[in-house]
């Protein structure tokens, strides 16, 4: 048997078992490296105040085709979403069998949450840093 290959760096023949190891190397990029042009989120508050979180149960009973998860759910709405943040929103087809040999698609919209953690960590931090003046304040009012 003839083996040949950059990736093989051994064969191992036990009876009629073939064993085959291989070995790879991974090169380690930071995603600091990956991205460009970063800059601080600024004004992360006023973002997230403009969001409205609702709960809402999905229509099953209009789209049993979709199979969409039952009970109450929490989360935004993204047409809603998407006017403060149009980054967070992303589209998602949605395949179905609508008869004998026929697929068709029906096209969402979804909040990305995890676009929304960035917004939500800077608004904390804003928060945070008002806190502290205010705190810093009430302690001047005190001292006098």
């Amino acid at each position: 048997m003839k083996i040949s290959g950059k990736i093989l760096s051994s064969l191992l023949t036990i009876g009629s078992i073939l064993i085959l190891t291989t070995s790879a190397s991974a090169q380690q990029i930071s995603d600091k490296d990956l991205k460009k042009n970063t800059a601080p989120v600024a004004n992360s508050l006023s973002y997230i105040k403009q969001l409205q979180p609702v709960t809402y149960e999905y229509n099953q009973d209009a789209f049993k085709q979709l199979h969409l998860p039952g009970g109450k759910q929490f989360g935004f709405i993204a047409d809603d979403v998407k006017q403060v943040v149009p980054a967070a929103i992303s589209r998602h087809n949605n395949w179905f069998t609508a008869g004998k040999n026929n697929q068709r698609a029906v096209t969402t919209s979804q909040v990305d949450l995890e676009k929304l953690v960035p917004l939500l960590v800077g608004a904390v931090k804003e928060q945070q840093a008002e806190i502290e003046a205010l705190k810093l304040e009430v302690q001047k009012l005190k001292a006098k």
